[in-house]
């Protein structure tokens, strides 16, 4: 796949890819939190800045981090469009019935960047993290559930086959694209209807193709006789180190930070 998107894993031999999968897990929480509690502009740069850093750490191209974002970008302007008209404030502008406020500018810069960082953020722990040290991440952090009738291997399993069917898609939607264009099918309409039209080519074989995957997988399974129940060993054991720590203090030094300028 030429583009790469959320869900595919970028191997590198850096300090960000060695860190415990666990690690980088939490901190995604974290982060995710600290860009909701982010209400200024200035603590937005110095994020920005913080994520360059660890974008230059991990050693992911930035081409990568481009693709990882791009296919939002339609519902981010749409969703800061509507913000932008129907938020109520003082008018700084208007066109018709159409009114520009500076509460609605606010929110819509808000909204976008809060968008583009999370999912940025998200899209760095598929690239640093294999699937296979999420999933042992995830049956970890969530082991304490077991004494409760969790089935976490369960749930683990179906969060990474989530994530790592994303790419997957997404090339099966281009192969498709393609073989319906070499039979004549135009994607090019610039009506609304016509985009309509030209979704349903391209979505009844993508339903087909997804629902094939699942049971070759099921089968897949099947055939290695797994069983939820039966309690697997690892080859490489998680353990936390040195770097890890370091990395909860900087996330956490930063999350106190933003919250802190909250109430200046």
């Amino acid at each position: 796949m030429n583009d790469v998107i959320i869900g595919q894993y970028i191997p590198e031999n850096s300090r960000i890819h060695r860190l415990d999968p666990r690690t980088k897990i939490l901190l995604t929480f974290v982060w995710i939190l600290t860009i909701i509690l982010t209400n200024k502009l200035l603590n937005f740069g110095l994020i920005i800045l913080f994520l360059l850093l660890i974008i230059q750490l991990a050693k992911i191209p930035g081409k990568s981090v481009w693709n990882s974002v791009r296919p939002i970008l339609p519902i981010i302007l749409f969703t800061s469009f509507f913000n932008l008209i129907y938020t109520k404030g003082s008018v700084i502008g208007s066109f018709y019935f159409l009114e520009v406020t500076q509460e609605g500018i606010r929110i819509s810069v808000f909204l976008t960047l809060r968008i583009l960082l999370i999912v940025t953020g998200c899209s760095l722990l598929t690239f640093t993290t294999s699937l296979t040290a999420i999933t042992d991440g995830l049956e970890s952090l969530l082991s304490p559930l077991k004494k409760w009738g969790v089935k976490v291997n369960d749930i683990s399993m179906m969060i990474t086959i989530a994530i790592r069917f994303i790419p997957v898609l997404s090339e099966e939607i281009n192969k498709i694209k393609e073989a319906q264009m070499a039979r004549g099918a135009s994607f090019e309409s610039k009506k609304f209807l016509g985009k309509i039209r030209g979704i349903l080519p391209i979505l009844v074989p993508l339903i087909y193709s997804a629902f094939r995957r699942a049971y070759e997988l099921t089968t897949a399974i099947e055939c290695r006789c797994y069983n939820h129940e039966i309690e697997r060993t690892k080859m490489n054991r998680l353990g936390y180190q040195k770097g890890d720590i370091g990395a909860f203090g900087i996330f956490i030094f930063l999350f106190v930070g933003i919250v802190v300028s909250r109430f200046i």
